[in-house]
């Protein structure tokens, strides 16, 4: 998972870029040359989709998601274990749902395509059953992982970050 994780956050990186670039390179073509660049918007958007994506699934590979870390530093040490498996399973439940959802939401507006350069929007949209399905493979793999800790199996926390 750690090479998954790295491929997403240079894939992250590389799409903010891209989206840094464009952004710059608009404002100059419009504000100095006065040439619009209309094409622009479609590359932003779809770039600032594909970024959000591959970084929210960044985000649960090294668990950096908001948490509610107050009731956890409250809670003993006994209960942590709970309360990460807890977490597992709440959010790896919403996002099977977004995954169940996300195959008909991109056939949906397959024959939607962006304003300037006609990319199908189906692809666009691609990426979200793409990554959250790699997010509820990590959770599922992590939530075994955290029950064989706390069977007296594992040698270590699955949520030594939080």
């Amino acid at each position: 998972m750690k090479k998954i994780q790295t491929f997403f956050s240079v894939l992250t990186g590389i799409c903010l870029a891209v989206v840094f670039a464009v952004t710059f390179g608009q404002v100059i073509q419009r504000y100095v040359f006065q040439l619009p660049m209309p094409w622009a918007t479609d590359i932003i958007r779809i770039f600032f989709v594909y970024s959000v994506f591959f970084g929210m699934a960044v985000g649960v590979f090294k668990k950096a998601h908001l948490n509610i870390d107050v009731l956890v530093q409250v809670l003993p040490p006994r209960l942590k274990p709970w309360f990460d498996l807890l977490s597992n399973i709440v959010v790896c439940t919403f996002l099977t749902v977004v995954l169940r959802y996300s195959f008909s939401f991109m056939t949906a507006n397959a024959d939607q395509v962006t304003p300037y350069l006609l990319f199908p929007m189906s692809y666009v949209y691609m990426v979200i059953p793409f990554t959250v399905g790699f997010m509820v493979l990590f959770l599922a793999l992590d939530t075994v992982k955290l029950l064989g800790t706390m069977a007296g199996r594992g040698n270590g926390s699955s949520s030594a970050g939080r």
